[in-house]
């Protein structure tokens, strides 16, 4: 299967690639910069052949339902991460703080089904204790 790089990255847009395909991937390439990924067939089993790659400092994940909060510990030893896009996954602002060792991480873009001022401002108060370098987007609009 031809691998489409892109500078030191992978790019997929709507289309078949899946969880099978990043098996194949990240165990013969260790170190990518960047993937971006939206409306792919990936799912929490992709996310984990990701969290063995090194110096990743860009993941893009949007439009995946079938990324869970089960990917948070793979998420979590990604410690390069400095973007990290989860919108439209199953990952919520609930799940956040499980994404405590992602120290440098600058921005992070995450879905909330709650849409209560209130509820969103204590979440990201939470989480800038935790991320204190990172601006937070929820439901697109950004909190830092």
């Amino acid at each position: 299967a031809d691998i489409p790089l892109v500078r030191n990255g992978i790019t997929a847009i709507d289309d078949e690639t899946d969880d099978q395909f990043l098996f194949y991937v990240t165990s013969r390439i260790p170190t990518i910069h960047d993937i971006y990924f939206k409306f792919t067939l990936v799912t929490d089993e992709g996310v984990k052949h990701i969290s063995n790659i090194n110096n990743l400092l860009e993941l893009t994940l949007r439009e995946h339902r079938r990324i869970t909060n089960k990917s948070i510990p793979y998420l979590n030893k990604l410690i390069d991460l400095e973007y990290l896009d989860i919108l439209k996954t199953e990952i919520h602002l609930e799940d956040l703080p499980g994404l405590f060792n992602l120290q440098k991480l600058k921005e992070l873009y995450v879905s909330s089904e709650n849409t209560e001022i209130e509820y969103i401002l204590g979440h990201v108060v939470k989480m800038k204790e935790i991320l204190p370098n990172c601006i937070l987007y929820i439901n697109y609009e950004s909190y830092e």
